[in-house]
């Protein structure tokens, strides 16, 4: 079953991104901040295409790709599984809103340190791989179990 409220969320921070690079565009700047270093500062641009576009087109392009996964092995992704993948692509798609969000704020003039943004994203997302991880682990330690649960006295 899969998670409606994490698929719909997911996707209108898809159409979000799409929108306020359509809505920044004119103002942006010819260079816009792409690359922060570890300690959250910008030190790297890029062009408009690079700021503005490339952000949804990566994250809608992951979004696809990870959702193909339960296509392409149905089998593996049962009840649970499928919601855990729900809820791991949004919290791609969220770190994707993320640094684009901050391009964007970037390039209106703010100087906004990435790290208070990307870390706390990554959090979440580790949490929902260790979910999806448990999720499919539950789903093949059913499947090889032996009948009556594996323990004979």
């Amino acid at each position: 079953m899969k998670n409606r409220n994490a698929q719909w969320l997911a996707r209108a921070l898809i159409v979000a991104m799409f929108a306020a690079a359509i809505w920044s565009w004119p103002a942006a700047p010819a260079q816009i901040p792409i690359h922060w270093n570890i300690a959250g500062q910008i030190d790297g641009y890029g062009s408009k295409f690079a700021g503005l576009l490339l952000m949804p087109v990566i994250g809608l392009a992951g979004y696809a790709l990870i959702g193909l996964t339960a296509v392409i092995r149905p089998e593996q992704f049962e009840g649970r599984a499928m919601s855990a993948l729900s809820w791991f692509r949004l919290a791609y798609v969220l770190v994707m809103a993320g640094v684009f969000g901050v391009i964007v704020a970037d390039a209106g003039g703010s100087n906004v340190n990435m790290n208070y943004v990307i870390f706390p994203l990554l959090a979440v997302t580790m949490i929902a791989i260790a979910n999806l991880l448990v999720q499919l682990n539950r789903i093949k330690m059913a499947k090889t179990a032996p009948p009556g649960g594996g323990v004979q006295v």
